[in-house]
C-alpha cells in the first residue's frame, strides 16, 4: 500500500507517517506539509491512499481532493481536519472523499481504525460528519438553500468585519446595493443585529478564506462547493 501524507503540521505528519510505516506496513511515498506540486506528485507516483488536511498554508486541501477525483478517481482520500463548522464539512462531503477523521475529537484508536477501512474500500467518517451533514440536508432553511452563491460570498466578508463600502468595491457594486443585500441576507436568515450575524458567519465557517474567493464579478459565478439559491 503506497500513501501519500499532505499534513501542515510536521510533527502531526511525522506522527502519521510512522504509524503507516511501522505499524501498518504501508509505504510513504512522500510526506509534505504545503499544497504546492501535490496534484502532480501524486499523478507520478500514483499512491493508492492519500491522508489529506483541509488547511493547508498555501492553498484549499479540497482542491487537492477535487482534482484527484476527477484526475486519479482510483486514488482513496482520507481527511484529517479540526474543522467541525457546517460549511467546512459540507464542502468536505461535496467534494466525495472517503473518510474524514476529526483531529480535535478524536484519538490515535481511531486512526488505526480508519486508515485501513479507506485504504481497503470502507468509508470512515466520524460521528460529527454525519451529524452535521445530515442536519443541513434536512434543515428547509439550512444555508445553501436560502442564500445565493452571491449572498454566501457577501457573507464572509461580512463575518470579517469589513464595512459595506469595502464589501461594495470588493464585489463592484455600489455602497447601497451591498447596504440593501445585509439587509436582504439578515431577513433570509432571521438575525436583527449586524453582531450577531457577523457571529453566525464566523461559527458556520464563513470567514474561512479558502471557502470562498477574494473577489466575485457580479454574474454567473458558482463554486462548485456550494448549491447557492440562485443568481444575485
Amino acid at each position: 500500500m503506497k500513501v501519500a501524507i499532505v499534513e501542515d503540521h510536521a510533527l502531526f505528519a511525522d506522527f502519521v507517517r510512522v504509524l503507516c510505516e511501522r505499524e501498518l506496513g504501508y509505504e510513504v511515498v512522500f510526506n509534505v506539509t504545503l499544497g504546492a506540486g501535490v496534484v502532480e506528485r501524486l499523478l507520478v507516483e500514483r499512491p493508492q491512499l492519500l491522508i489529506l488536511d483541509l488547511s493547508l498554508p498555501d492553498m484549499d486541501g479540497l482542491d487537492i481532493a477535487r482534482a484527484m477525483r476527477k484526475d486519479l478517481p482510483e486514488l482513496r482520500i482520507l481527511v484529517l481536519s479540526s474543522l467541525r463548522d457546517p460549511v467546512s464539512l459540507y464542502r468536505v462531503q461535496e467534494a466525495g472523499v472517503h473518510g474524514f477523521v476529526d483531529k480535535r475529537h478524536q484519538n490515535l484508536a481511531v486512526l488505526r481504525e480508519a486508515l485501513p477501512l479507506v485504504a481497503g474500500g470502507e468509508p470512515y467518517f466520524a460521528p460529527v460528519f454525519g451529524q452535521t451533514t445530515h442536519s443541513i440536508q434536512q434543515d428547509p432553511k439550512a444555508y445553501y438553500r436560502i442564500l445565493s452563491v452571491y449572498d454566501q460570498v457577501a457573507l464572509s466578508m461580512m463575518g470579517e468585519a469589513r464595512s459595506d463600502a469595502e464589501i461594495a468595491a470588493a464585489l463592484h457594486v455600489s455602497e447601497s446595493t451591498m447596504q440593501s443585500r445585509r439587509r436582504d441576507i439578515m431577513r433570509k436568515l432571521n438575525i436583527h443585529s449586524t453582531p450577531k450575524l457577523m457571529r453566525f458567519a464566523i461559527e458556520h465557517g464563513f470567514t474561512r478564506p479558502e471557502h470562498f474567493p477574494a473577489k466575485m464579478e457580479v454574474g454567473p459565478v458558482r463554486p462548485a462547493a456550494f448549491r447557492g439559491g440562485g443568481a444575485p
